[in-house]
């Protein structure tokens, strides 16, 4: 009797066990939501990736724009480059000296012309001769053809190819001296060089390529570079994770260095993707070993006249003065349902649901909409796409997928974020978007 009773006993303890540890899973996972390991999570191990929405619009976490690198320089630079079969004897001009149309910039070495002259003639008379026997030697070696008997004829014609043959090439060398020819007696006749343009020259190419009046690394291998007339652009350059923030068109705002209060509205007129900034002879990186390379891109504007050739400057997206009025999300994050508009976003627990926000403007020109209220920029979503739905875990690590594409280890897209801590725009890290070093 006392055994059966034992043996109730044990049972009720070990179902008030299990359904006190059946409860407190369902608490913690379901109610908390917090994945235990060995169990598994609440939602399957679903995640969905996301981002902040500063990190999406290529702004800071207040809605002002990041600040981009720039210098001003003429829109138009010319390349001088003098005959590379010539000696350059004496150069008139350095970094810095304003030039005008037909100012001599550099001479040629007339006694070295004068020999190379000589020797061009030399040689076109040469193979002047060389194609005068050929073509006697060729109606000979014909003639003999036409009296020779069959088997003598096969070595005959033979003959006769590689005499054509010489003729041939003799006759295309000849071309290619008389126009050197050509340039030399030019040369010798007009040995300076002048300016075609009017302008200031950035650089005389020297054996160290330092020479440069703007204190820059000038990697063109032109030997002399002028900028040309008055008509200025703004150069920047953006770091290849935020360059498709940037598209031809965009209203930028031109900011001076020594006065926060100096700006300028510019336009965005070409962006340079096709080849990176070369800083040093390397490609430019970011900082802490991201090979991340930077691109250029130019900014026009009317209104610059007041700034300097080479004068360093801040470019930043949007009016004057009208930064950071209003959030503007692009309208494929958009989801409409029911009449309601809402985005993929994170909960505090981590978790996506589905936020609602309220539209305000729509600009046709960029596909997006002013978000009027439910969204900040330091909100975190997700794009939407067929695979993401409420309860999913939010993540801003992007995972191998089945297959393992991207391989056993998570590979981080971005640095964890501090939401305590304010973004200040004005305090952003100049190795980040580049600061010096160009072109």
């Amino acid at each position: 009797m006392k055994k059966r009773k034992t043996g109730w006993i044990i049972v009720l303890i070990v179902a008030f066990v299990a359904a006190l540890l059946c409860g407190a899973y369902f608490v913690v996972t379901r109610v908390l939501h917090v994945d235990l390991p060995f169990f598994g999570s609440g939602d399957d191990g679903d995640v969905a990736y996301v981002q902040t929405v500063a990190k999406i619009l290529g702004v800071g976490y207040t809605g002002r724009s990041n600040r981009y690198s720039g210098v001003v320089e003429a829109k138009e630079v010319i390349e001088i480059n003098p005959d590379s079969t010539l000696t350059i004897e004496t150069c008139f001009v350095a970094a810095g000296d304003a030039v005008s149309v037909g100012t001599p910039l550099f001479q040629y070495d007339v006694d070295s012309l004068t020999l190379s002259y000589e020797q061009t003639l030399i040689d076109i008379t040469g193979l002047e001769n060389t194609i005068r026997t050929a073509i006697e030697e060729s109606e000979s070696l014909e003639k003999q053809i036409a009296r020779a008997r069959a088997d003598k004829q096969y070595e005959l014609k033979l003959k006769l190819q590689e005499v054509q043959l010489t003729q041939k090439k003799s006759e295309y060398e000849l071309k290619s001296k008389q126009k050197q020819a050509d340039q030399l007696k030019e040369a010798i006749e007009d040995s300076v060089v002048k300016s075609p343009v009017n302008g200031r020259v950035r650089s005389v190419r020297t054996e160290n390529d330092a020479n440069n009046m703007f204190g820059t690394s000038d990697t063109s291998n032109a030997y002399i570079t002028i900028v040309a007339g008055s008509d200025f652009c703004v150069k920047g350059k953006v770091n290849e994770q935020t360059a498709h923030t940037l598209s031809e068109g965009m209203i930028v705002t031109i900011r001076s260095r020594t006065n926060e209060n100096e700006t300028y509205r510019g336009e965005i007129y070409r962006i340079n993707t096709e080849e990176p900034i070369k800083e040093n002879n390397y490609y430019s990186y970011d900082g802490g070993g991201e090979q991340s390379s930077k691109y250029a891109f130019y900014v026009s504007s009317d209104e610059i006249g007041h700034l300097m050739m080479g004068q360093h400057v801040y470019i930043e997206l949007g009016e004057p003065d009208k930064q950071g009025s209003s959030l503007v999300l692009p309208s494929y994050y958009l989801v409409e349902e029911e009449g309601r508009h809402f985005v993929y976003a994170a909960n505090a627990k981590n978790r996506i649901e589905k936020r609602t926000v309220t539209l305000g403007a729509y600009m046709e020109e960029t596909d997006s909409y002013e978000i009027i209220d439910g969204l900040t920029y330091t909100d975190r979503i997700a794009f939407p796409d067929e695979t993401v739905r409420e309860g999913m875990t939010a993540s801003e690590t992007v995972y191998a997928d089945e297959t393992g594409m991207l391989g056993e280890e998570p590979m981080d897209f971005e640095a964890p974020i501090d939401m305590e801590e304010p973004f200040d725009a004005e305090q952003l890290d100049e190795t980040e978007f580049g600061d010096g070093g160009w072109e």
